[in-house]
Parts: structure tokens; C-alpha cells; sequence
């Protein structure tokens, strides 16, 4: 079978720590109990990227991620011993791009330049809010000025910066929401991330809303946040370019666009997943959440055979949350050997054609793509389109 068109591959590095569980949080980390102990922990690492590259084979290296958790828990030894073995497994493109995540509170500026010593070239921080009612709220371990601190140091020790936030609050307005986005911006890199909570399973969050202890904002509510949230983004030169995800043209997560446009990517550290073509086919990878067990050795990751037509699908799900949409020129280097050459193939024609007539959707001989107005029912959309 022959590798997609895109020959660089890119590695997920799950760290599975956390300081406090955050009530929304349905991510897969934990509060540790004991203190763990660096050498394993670079040992087991180790161990995971070497048998993912006896599965991969050579490939070139075009970014490395950590993410969690919360990876600015882990000692710098443990984060650059990660990236030397991703580096040596795979050959590293020039311009590597490696993004690791940061909480407030969590490091100094002491930190943050071992970080950039060991080989992290793009920081990500999770501010979350610009509000210390909310940030409570949130169940957040950090305050406004922590974050405000960590931000001023690391626009002087990195070039490339991002830091997420979280809209659609339970009792937020559209007007208090810009006011503080306006105020967070003051402290703004080249990239945000803004997310729009949710209210996930299982988490206490979700138990507050179901015994009416929290209100979450209604729908036009959420639907208008959103809206002012991609114009203030707009005029300040950080347009959408993902649902959540604003940057300075050029300036977007590499790891994270190469992975919505459908490319392989591995994952190491407990609950890591990843989507890996092989000399033998496509295959979904995802490895145990248990980090006790993993750190011990880690078990090998299950690997379960996609098809032409799973793969394609989610290609698909993925390239229509870019503004730039699903490209039948990108789809078509994927897919063609196998006989799809256009995806709208892999769609429900009368769907599409429906949300084209609606202004939900464009549809045209470069590509299908949602609308501003189509991006905010995208699973609507995506589930009548491919039936996901």
C-alpha cells in the first residue's frame, strides 16, 4: 500500500497529570497520589516511540506536540528526552515545529526557558479566562494575575505563542464576554484557541446542570458569542481559521492543521491515540488510559484497521471544521489510487445541495466548505452529509 501524499508524520505526547480536576474536564488525566520519577517516565517514553517506529518506519518528523494533563508538571529533563528520541526516530524537518502546553501557576520564568532550551519552540497556554469569578468557577487552580505573569515572560522567551480560552460560560452575556476577550487580547501571540465549553458526560459539571445548580446561556445566547467572538477576532488580525481557532495568517498550530487536513499522526503516553498508514494499510490507534500501568512498561496500543471509505470519512469530518474546507486537490492526492477522486463522492448530493440553497455551505470545483453560518450547526451538517 502506498503512503499518503504527505510523507511527514507528526507525534502526540500525552502527559497525564494534572495539579486539580477541572468540573468540565472529561480529558484523559489524573491527579497523582505519589511522586513520579523522571528516569521512568523518559524510560517509558522512550520505549512507546521506539515500538511506534517499528510500526511507522521511517518517516519525516514535521511536528511533535505535548499535551494533557497538564505537561508543564513534567520536569524539562523528561520533555527534551522525549523530543531527542521523537528527533532521532524520525527525521526532523527544518522548521520542527514542538508545542508544549502550559497552566498558569505551574511554571515560573525559569521554567519556561529550560523549556525552550530542551527543544520546545511554541508554548500554549491555558488562561481559560481573564475573569477570577469564573476562573473559580471553572474549578481553575490559577488566578488572572498568574496568567498575565507567565504571558509577559513568555512573549520574551518565545517567538510562537498561543493560549487558550473558554466562552459561553454559564451566566456570561455577549457584551461582559468582549469586554474580556478585548482585555485577553492585550496579552495575545500570534494564535488563540477559543473554545466554547461544554457540557461533557460524567463530569460534575454535567451533574450541577442536571440537578439545576448551573445554567448554561441558551442558544442564541451561545450562537452570539460565537459570532462576536470570529468579528473582534477579525478585526484584530487573528481570523478564524478552525471552529475554535484564530491566528495571524501563517501563524496557525501546525500539528493541529496537518492532523484536520488528514495527516498521519502517532500517539505516546496513556490514552495517546493516533491515525497511522503502515505497509500494511490504515489503522486507528489508541493506547490504555492507565498511567500506573503504562509507566511500569507501556502495553502495546490497540490497532484497528480503518478502510479506504473510514479513512476518507474522516478526512472529511475533520477538513470541514477548516475555513478553507475539504479541497478536492488535497483529497484527491489521498484518495485517488484507491478510486476516490472527489468528495463529494463520500456525501448525501441532496443534503448538500439543501445547505447550499440554505447559505450553510459552498460547493464548487476547489472545494466544500462551511459557511460562517453552516460552521455553527457543522455536526448537523457533517452528520446529514456522511451520516457520522
Amino acid at each position: 500500500m502506498t503512503q499518503p501524499p504527505e510523507t511527514a508524520f507528526h507525534l502526540y505526547v500525552h502527559w497525564p497529570y494534572c495539579r486539580a480536576k477541572c468540573g468540565y474536564c472529561d480529558f484523559a488525566s489524573v491527579v497523582p497520589k505519589f511522586a513520579w520519577d523522571p528516569a521512568k517516565f523518559i524510560a517509558a517514553y522512550r520505549a512507546d516511540i521506539a515500538a511506534l517506529r517499528a510500526r511507522t518506519g521511517a518517516r519525516e518528523l514535521g511536528s511533535v506536540f505535548f499535551g494533557g494533563g497538564t505537561p508543564s508538571l513534567a520536569e524539562p529533563e523528561v520533555i527534551g528526552a522525549v523530543i531527542d528520541a521523537a528527533m532521532a526516530a524520525w527525521e526532523p524537518r527544518a522548521d520542527l515545529e514542538v508545542t508544549l502546553e502550559a497552566n498558569p501557576g505551574t511554571i515560573g520564568k525559569k521554567g519556561l526557558r529550560a523549556l525552550r532550551d530542551v527543544g520546545i519552540n511554541r508554548l500554549s497556554v491555558g488562561a481559560q479566562a481573564f475573569d477570577p469569578v469564573a476562573l473559580d468557577k471553572l474549578g481553575r487552580t490559577h488566578t488572572v494575575d498568574e496568567t498575565k505573569h507567565v504571558l509577559t515572560w513568555a512573549h520574551d522567551i518565545f517567538t510562537r505563542l498561543s493560549f487558550d480560552l473558554i466562552t459561553a460560560r454559564p451566566g456570561q452575556s455577549p457584551k461582559v464576554w468582549e469586554e474580556e476577550l478585548r482585555g485577553a487580547l492585550e496579552f495575545a501571540g500570534e494564535h488563540l484557541s477559543i473554545y466554547q465549553l461544554t457540557v461533557e458526560d460524567g463530569t460534575p459539571l454535567a451533574r450541577a446542570v442536571a440537578e439545576g445548580r448551573v445554567t448554561m446561556p441558551d442558544e442564541d445566547t451561545s450562537a452570539e458569542i460565537f459570532e462576536d467572538t470570529r468579528r473582534v477576532m477579525a478585526e484584530f488580525g487573528r481570523p478564524a481559521y478552525e471552529v475554535s481557532n484564530f491566528a495571524k495568517p501563517g501563524a496557525e498550530c501546525r500539528h493541529n492543521l496537518s492532523i484536520w487536513r488528514g495527516a498521519d499522526y502517532g500517539g505516546v503516553g496513556p490514552a495517546a491515540h493516533g491515525r497511522v498508514t503502515t505497509e500494511d494499510g490504515w489503522f486507528a490507534t489508541r493506547h490504555a488510559p492507565d498511567s500506573a500501568q503504562w509507566v511500569k512498561g507501556p502495553p502495546a496500543p490497540r490497532y484497528e484497521p480503518l478502510t479506504i471509505e473510514d479513512r476518507a470519512r474522516e478526512h472529511i469530518l475533520m477538513a470541514l471544521r477548516l475555513t478553507e474546507g475539504v479541497t478536492h486537490q488535497a483529497f484527491a492526492a489521498r484518495f485517488a489510487t484507491h478510486g476516490l477522486k472527489d468528495p463529494r463522492e463520500m456525501m448525501n448530493l441532496e443534503a448538500l445541495e439543501e445547505a447550499v440553497d440554505l447559505g450553510l455551505m459552498t460547493s464548487d470545483d476547489a472545494a466544500v466548505r462551511a459557511t460562517d453560518a453552516g460552521v455553527m450547526v457543522l455536526n448537523t451538517l457533517t452528520s446529514r452529509l456522511i451520516g457520522q
